[in-house]
């Protein structure tokens, strides 16, 4: 068969659910070797040729009027560089507390992954699109990072009609591709959130938790979806630096390639603290989140706040109905560490605010007590 010919039937095979089906009852590499190599009519290749050829072809990028990948494949990871989009089949709906880690567990679990990586060009998202439903998300969950976030996506992953998007790579990479105008980036998100959510049908609510940062797109992302309801999770700022001071996240580590969604991000000026680029970075996030505070779809939340009954409250303020059982699995989510599921949760919050000594204390306070006070809610139930 020729090098077009090979190219043919991979499109087919990626495209086709009958052709994926045969792929994935494979129960061994030898086994999915075999299958591809019938599907394909090349029983005389090798493995190693078969594994060669395949390996060539994931490298195409491939036009959307070629292929059907929506309803099947996972759009997960985006290429500014080349403007391609790159899929993976899905084996279940994420239960991990970031979306790149579901990523990963499709990718090592799923043997046909393992072989066959698709990479559409970016613009084929139009066509692919198409195929599928537009949905609006059941809820947004915007944060300044270390707030609990991970928390309460993870708890609401466990109702059983909910899909959780947790700071899906894609869409922040669409997100700070500059070379996209607004326009473009909007029309992007709102294909990639159609796709993701199709390949979960029997999970048809979507919570999107986005990046901290993404804070900073909120004019665009809103513009899309005035009807999302919103949850805003704020904490005690010396926590939150001290979370940071402990392990930086990407946006307190002076990443240079988010330095396009706000100029507080380019690299520290000499004789910057890191504490100090932090702290200038969470005022900034601080600000622009109490910009927003006046969108009547917009809630304020406290990680001082963020118990069992108020997590229940956020589900009911996103139009859902957790079940008896459902509130059971949510409160047994509660009780181990969001972000490592395998260990139980332990209040940190004083050894948190003993991270730091009195002047640091001082200077926190001085330079981020009054944005905090203006974001911190009122006790009272989100509904």
């Amino acid at each position: 068969m020729a090098v077009s010919d090979l190219f043919s039937a991979y499109c087919e095979l990626i495209s086709s659910p009958a052709q994926l089906t045969r792929c994935q009852e494979a129960t061994s590499v030898s086994e999915l070797l075999c299958v591809i190599k019938h599907l394909w009519q090349q029983t005389a290749l090798s493995d190693d040729q078969l594994i060669a050829e395949l390996a060539q072809l994931n490298q195409q990028v491939i036009s959307g009027d070629n292929i059907q990948l929506a309803g099947h494949w996972l759009p997960y990871r985006y290429h500014a560089k080349s403007r391609s989009i790159h899929w993976c089949l899905p084996a279940g709906h994420a239960t991990e507390p970031f979306q790149d880690e579901t990523i990963s567990r499709y990718r090592q679990t799923v043997l046909v992954n393992q072989f066959i990586t698709p990479k559409t060009a970016l613009s084929s998202l139009d066509i692919q699109a198409q195929a599928v439903q537009s949905i609006t998300p059941t809820g947004f969950i915007f944060h300044l990072s270390r707030c609990g976030s991970t928390l309460l996506s993870g708890c609401l992953s466990e109702l059983e009609t909910t899909s959780v998007f947790s700071e899906s790579p894609v869409l922040t990479e669409i997100l700070l591709d500059r070379t996209l105008d607004e326009t473009g980036q909007q029309q992007y998100l709102q294909h990639l959130i159609n796709l993701q959510a199709s390949v979960f049908p029997a999970r048809p609510k979507i919570v999107i938790k986005w990046n901290a940062w993404d804070i900073f797109r909120w004019k665009s992302i809103r513009a899309i979806y005035p009807q999302v309801p919103v949850i805003f999770l704020v904490r005690n700022p010396v926590e939150i630096l001290a979370s940071h001071q402990r392990s930086a996240g990407r946006h307190m580590s002076g990443d240079p390639s988010l330095a396009d969604y706000h100029p507080v991000f380019t690299v520290c000026e000499q004789g910057v603290t890191p504490l100090e680029f932090r702290m200038s970075v969470l005022a900034c996030m601080m600000q622009k989140m109490h910009t927003f505070c006046d969108d009547p779809l917009t809630m304020k939340i406290d990680y001082a706040q963020l118990n069992s009954q108020r997590i229940h409250d956020v589900a009911v303020y996103f139009g859902l109905a957790p079940s008896a059982v459902e509130k059971m699995c949510m409160m047994e989510r509660g009780r181990v560490h969001s972000k490592v599921p395998a260990h139980l949760f332990r209040a940190d919050g004083k050894e948190k605010q003993s991270l730091f000594n009195s002047i640091e204390h001082d200077k926190i306070r001085c330079a981020l007590n009054e944005y905090y006070q203006s974001l911190v809610p009122v006790l009272s139930p989100v509904i």
